[in-house]
This record gives C-alpha cells, sequence and structure tokens, in this order.
C-alpha cells in the first residue's frame, strides 16, 4: 500500500505491523491524517507517533499512538478523553489500548472537541478489541473530510458481544458440570458463585463488562457479593467427600493471551511522553500561589539594589535591563534543540546529568557507564519534601528537570534573536537546571518570580538569585514586576550571592565628591573717632584654601570567566583546561584528573 506518511513514520509503523500484525495502528494513523492530524515522526530513540491537530483558536491537541494504543497526555486532552468507554485514567495521562477502546472514536472525539466541527453521525459503540490475533478494525464514523472512505482491505467489524457471552456461558457450564458431578446442588451453588465472584470483581475493577449485560462498575460489586452469598451457602451445605475424590483435577480453560511489551520500551516512551510534559511550560496554574502582597515599590526596588553590596545578587540587579515581554508568537520548543541534548559529550544525556547530580544514593543501571539512573534520594528544593526516585513507566515523572529561567520565559525575554546553537546550549546549561518534585514543576509553567515563586520560602532566596545569575550570563532582560519581586525576596537575604560563581558586570556607583567651604573674610574693624582722620588700617583676607581632589571612582568589578560545557571552552581556545584556570569547573573533569575537555 502506498503512503504519504514520511520515511520515518513509514520506518515505525513497519516495524510495529511485524511484531504485532493484528494492530490497527496504520489505520488509526491515516484516519488521522484524514481529520486533519499531523503526523510527526518521533525524535531520537522515542517509540511513538505524534498526532498533532491545530485549533481555530487557542491551543491545539496531541495524541501519542504505538503499536499497542492511544495516549492522551495534557489536561485538556484527558478531560476529552477520560470518559470514553474503555479509557484508563492515570496521574499523567489517560491510556485508551486497542484491546479496550474504540481508536478512532478517540480520534474523532478530539477532533470535535479540538476544531468544534461536529462529525457527521454519532458514535457508535467502542469494539471489544480483546482478540487481537482475528480483530479487524473500521472507522467508528464516516469521516468529515468529502471523498473518504475506508481501505478497501478492512471489513466491516463483527459485534463480538455475543461471541464473548458464548465463550463466558461455556466456561460456567463446565465449571456448574464439574460442580454436579463432585458436590451436588451445593457444589453447583459454588461454581456459580465462583463465577459471579470472578464476573463482578472484574466488572467492578474495568468499570464495565458490555457483554455480560454489567454496565457499571455499582453493578458489577452487586455481581461480585451475589457470588459470595452464594460460595459461603454452597460451601456450607457441601457434603463430606472422599478425599481421593476431592483431589480430582478440575479441567482448566487456557487464559486469554495478552501482549507482551518490553518493560524497558515502555519505560522509554513512558520518559519521551514526560519530556514532552516537563518541557512544555504551559502558563502558571490559577490559584496555585497566593498573590504575593508587600512587594517592594520601583523606587524601593531602586534603592535597595543601590545599597547592596556590590558582589550580592540583589545588587546584580543592576546588571539585568527592564523592560516589557515581548510576544510569545513564534515559541516552539524545538527551536531549543533536541531535548536534554549531550552538549558537554560526556556520553550521556542532560536530563541523567541533573539526576546525578542533584540525587543522593543513586544506583545506576549496569552498562551505562554510571549514566543511566535508575534510582535515588531527592532534597526537593521547591517543596522541602525528600521524594524517592524510581526510573520507571509510571514513576519517572516524580522527579522532573525544570528550567529555572523557563525557555517560553527566556523567547519573551532576548532569546528569540539568538542563534540555535545558543538556544541549545541554555537549554541544558546545568545553571539553570534542577531536579524538582514534578507536580510543582508543572504547576510553575512558564511563570517567573512575580508569578511563581516555590512553597518552601527558605530555598525562595537562593532560587530567584539564580534566575539572576542565569539572566545575567546570558543578558537576558526582566520586566518591572519580576524585578520589584525579587528585590523583594532578596531584601530578606541581602548577602546573598550568585549560584555557579557568576559575577555581574554591576555599574558604578556615582559618589559625591566632598567640598571645603572657604572662611568668610574678617569683618573690617570701625574707625577710631580722633579729630583728625587718619588712614584705615589694612586688612588682610587669607585666601580660601583650595578643594580636595575628588575622589576616584571605584573600579567595575571583574567579569567571571564562565563555559557553559566543553564547546564553548573549546570555542574560546582555552581548551584544556586545568584546575584553577579561569572558568573551570569540576565537569569538565570527567577522569579526576585535574585536566578537562582534553579531547
Amino acid at each position: 500500500m502506498s503512503s504519504s506518511h514520511p520515511s520515518a513514520v513509514e520506518a515505525l509503523l513497519a516495524q510495529w505491523l511485524q511484531r504485532n500484525p493484528s494492530s490497527p495502528v496504520r489505520d488509526v494513523v491515516d484516519r488521522a491524517a484524514d481529520l486533519g492530524f499531523a503526523v510527526v515522526a518521533p525524535a531520537g530513540a522515542a517509540k511513538y507517533l505524534r498526532l498533532v491537530l491545530d485549533a481555530p483558536t487557542g491551543r491545539g491537541s496531541t495524541l501519542y499512538v504505538d503499536a499497542l494504543g492511544v495516549t492522551a497526555a495534557g489536561a485538556a486532552v484527558r478531560a476529552m478523553t477520560a470518559d470514553l468507554p474503555g479509557a484508563v485514567v492515570r496521574s499523567k495521562d489517560v491510556r485508551l489500548t486497542y484491546a479496550d477502546a474504540d481508536p478512532f472514536t478517540v480520534l474523532e472525539t478530539v477532533f470535535s472537541a479540538t476544531t468544534g466541527q461536529p462529525l457527521a453521525a454519532p458514535a457508535v459503540a467502542a469494539s471489544t478489541f480483546a482478540d487481537q490475533s482475528t480483530a479487524q478494525f473500521v472507522p467508528a464514523l464516516s469521516p468529515v473530510l468529502p471523498g473518504w472512505a475506508p481501505p478497501a482491505q478492512l471489513q466491516p467489524a463483527r459485534d463480538r458481544k455475543p461471541v464473548a457471552l458464548a465463550v463466558a456461558a461455556a466456561i460456567v457450564l463446565l465449571l456448574v458440570v464439574t460442580g454436579a458431578a463432585t458436590g451436588g446442588f451445593p457444589g453447583v451453588l459454588m461454581m456459580l458463585g465462583l463465577s459471579a465472584l470472578v464476573l463482578g470483581v472484574a466488572a467492578a475493577a474495568i468499570g464495565r463488562a458490555q457483554w455480560a449485560f454489567i454496565a457499571s462498575r455499582g453493578v458489577g460489586g452487586m455481581v461480585a457479593a451475589a457470588g459470595v452469598v452464594a460460595l459461603t451457602v454452597g460451601g456450607a451445605t457441601l457434603p463430606a467427600t472422599d478425599p481421593a475424590a476431592a483431589q480430582a483435577a478440575v479441567p482448566a480453560t487456557p487464559a486469554a493471551g495478552t501482549p507482551t511489551v518490553d518493560p524497558e520500551a515502555a519505560i522509554v516512551a513512558a520518559e519521551a511522553a514526560l519530556l514532552q510534559a516537563e518541557t512544555a511550560e504551559g502558563a502558571t496554574a490559577a490559584g496555585a500561589v497566593t498573590p504575593s502582597t508587600g512587594l517592594l515599590s520601583d523606587a524601593a526596588t531602586e534603592q535597595a539594589v543601590g545599597a547592596a553590596g556590590s558582589t550580592t545578587a540583589l545588587a546584580a540587579l543592576s546588571a539585568v535591563p527592564v523592560q516589557g515581554r515581548a510576544p510569545k508568537t513564534g515559541y516552539d520548543r524545538a527551536l531549543f534543540g533536541q531535548a536534554w541534548t549531550d552538549i558537554d559529550r560526556n556520553g550521556c544525556d542532560t536530563r541523567n546529568d541533573v539526576l546525578a547530580r542533584d540525587l543522593s544514593a543513586d544506583v545506576f543501571k549496569p552498562g551505562t557507564r554510571d549514566c543511566v539512573v535508575l534510582a535515588g534520594s531527592l532534597a526537593d528544593p521547591y517543596s522541602g519534601r525528600t521524594i524517592g526516585f524510581q526510573r520507571g513507566q509510571d514513576t519517572s515523572a516524580d522527579v522532573q528537570i525544570d528550567h529555572v529561567v523557563a525557555l517560553s520565559n527566556s523567547w519573551q525575554t532576548g532569546s528569540q534573536g539568538w542563534a540555535p546553537a545558543l538556544r541549545t546550549t541554555f537549554a541544558n546549561d546545568p545553571l539553570n537546571l534542577l531536579a524538582v518534585d514534578g507536580p510543582l514543576n508543572m504547576q510553575k509553567g512558564d511563570g517567573d518570580a512575580a508569578t511563581w515563586l516555590p512553597p518552601n520560602k527558605a530555598y525562595r532566596c537562593a532560587y530567584v538569585a539564580r534566575q539572576v545569575a542565569v539572566k545575567v550570563t546570558y543578558s537576558l532582560w526582566m520586566t518591572q514586576a519580576e524585578r520589584n519581586a525579587i528585590a523583594t525576596v532578596l531584601s530578606t537575604c541581602p548577602d546573598e550571592p550568585l549560584p555557579g560563581g557568576v559575577i555581574a558586570n554591576v555599574p558604578p556607583r556615582a559618589t559625591a565628591a566632598p567640598t571645603t567651604a572657604a572662611p568668610a573674610p574678617a569683618p573690617a574693624p570701625a574707625p577710631a573717632p580722633a579729630p583728625a582722620p587718619k588712614p584705615a588700617p589694612v586688612v588682610v583676607v587669607p585666601a580660601p584654601a583650595p578643594a580636595p581632589a575628588p575622589a576616584p571612582a571605584p573600579a567595575p568589578a571583574p567579569v567571571a570567566t564562565y563555559y557553559a560545557n566543553c564547546d564553548a571552552v573549546r570555542a574560546a581556545g582555552a581548551a584544556p583546561i586545568h584546575a584553577g584556570d579561569p572558568g573551570w569547573q569540576p565537569k569538565f573533569d570527567r577522569d579526576n584528573d585535574g585536566v578537562g575537555c582534553e579531547n
């Protein structure tokens, strides 16, 4: 079958279908393209395709599709899909597998909610794709786009409800016959109770069992309760049996096979989705932080900055320009390079570098040269709590990497005009990165100090000082509201230094030269009365003392040498760099021999 998809998309589809020939993933992707979704090839080692749908106004919607199902991440898309049949709502996303949910209904639901365009017909009931070895798939609705038709090889999906009901009835009948043969009526009652218990518990866990006419968890709970009663009554009335007869084996029914998923591949896919979530940098959640009160005024901020010690973070505010935010138009995370690029070329991506730096009691994955962090303990600066980190499909998101100065914020305060290489360096600079509590990172979004501060007040001084250091290093500006908020925090800790050895070029402060007033001339004495006039005495007026020379203006503070990574060291002609050299940082010395960036 010919395809209009990019080669990278086709390669991943072919790989999935080779492993899961019955998967409907190609038809799902084709249907998404017909509805107007952009099919985005994976970046790096990611094992999923992104289906991106632009909205006429506001933000669009993104779904993540793989060989086994569709994942909806992000608050808006989660709300669209959480109530669909077969949806499994998890802490960070909604998972809809092909075995339990109709993927075409998912696509069309997101399409309608995002674009506001109603579909041509109401959605049909979701197919139960339990038997993937024989399942065939068909879109749930007629498409909106004119001229679209289902692929020729797809046949109308069979209603599997009677089939599932017949299979379940056969199993129950087999159990009832076995119970009758071994225990008479009490045995029948126990087998019926066991069947009702298993069915009710399964329906209550999944949310429904439509093929068995159980439409809700409540009904499933009642069926399970009835099963318990039947088991109890049957067991109480069951006659004693011969031990030999009690050992008679009950024919076992083979469990339906379920597709196996490589745990490592699932973790990689989860971390790829996490990468999108933790760098999405949406707007700061409304009501997440109580608005600050008692902020310094513009004049009070200037006075506090002017009176601060020249090497403090408070004084460094004078080196940061103040102006309004530029529009966010054109911002895209992809403009800052591939996420967590290994810019220092140490063989380890930036996320794992920061985890290894900020976590204690690190446990590394064998065979990765102490690169991939499997577990550790984080003393979270934002919440003040200790968080146990465990790498896994559902646990990696507990600890996320925060851009202290958000990428979106930098786009609106100066980075729009940067070269792509500088934006990539900024996005991966350890000075601007912290391992923090995942939910708080999502809460912060792209907020600055005027809209979000860490709940842990003991860390706020260090937090805003790091923001000042980043803006000084990369010549970004800030708004007046942000400047006032930072000055308000730093006025409670006026000696807080800039982190990372950053030194701001604080403008020299003007000082008034002392002046000495010349003495007033002595008054002339009145002439003595005499009958004959005498010449007036000559009064000598002393010359005024010369004013001292004005005091020299203080020399500007030296500008520290700072290199973000070994590429910057080499570009400056400073490689190899030795311990004690200007700009030296321990991260340059991977083998601890006192020499960095040798290669």
